[in-house]
């Protein structure tokens, strides 16, 4: 792959299957926050992938502390890393936290429901199970602004894409 409009198909792709196969990589990216001691990593559930909007979602728990870290500063950074190809997709976006969807909550399965009730993520857990509460049930939007793409399979390849019209440019590795 050594033409930029075919590099950052493959990175498309690879997000989108993300979205669609429960086990792909891409599937589980890691988002970067910021919060008061600093940057904060997770692993998220990549839920959906808008290739012509330039804008990935995820979910969460509206009592996490990562909503309030995205209320503070909401610029964010995420990566996905795809063994198979040897490809690092690095990207920063502006996220916005907004309520989920009522009727992909009640589709979850009730273990999942579960995760969203009770004390707040990172706190201790109270003496009994807790109700789920679709209130909590959070997407969190990323309007991405670029993309750092690395192929690490030689020779070794790198670019970087920059919206809002995506045109990449080579880097060194």
């Amino acid at each position: 792959m050594t033409d930029l409009p075919a590099l950052l198909d493959f990175v498309w792709s690879r997000l989108s299957h993300g979205v669609g196969d429960r086990t792909h990589p891409a599937r589980h990216p890691t988002l970067a926050t910021i919060g008061p001691d600093g940057p904060e990593l997770r692993t998220l559930i990549l839920r959906h992938v808008d290739r012509d909007a330039g804008v990935l979602e995820l979910n969460t728990d509206m009592a996490s502390p990562k909503v309030a870290q995205i209320g503070a500063d909401p610029r964010v950074a995420l990566h996905v890393w795809v063994p198979s190809d040897q490809l690092q997709i690095r990207m920063r976006a502006t996220a916005v936290v907004r309520q989920g969807d009522p009727e992909l909550f009640a589709r979850l399965p009730p273990q999942v429901r579960a995760n969203y009730g009770g004390a707040p993520p990172g706190a201790e857990p109270g003496p009994a199970p807790a109700d789920e509460d679709p209130a909590r049930f959070a997407a969190i939007r990323l309007t991405l602004h670029r993309i750092d793409a690395l192929v690490l399979h030689e020779p070794r390849r790198r670019a970087v894409f920059a919206a809002p019209d995506w045109r990449g440019r080579r880097v060194a590795p």
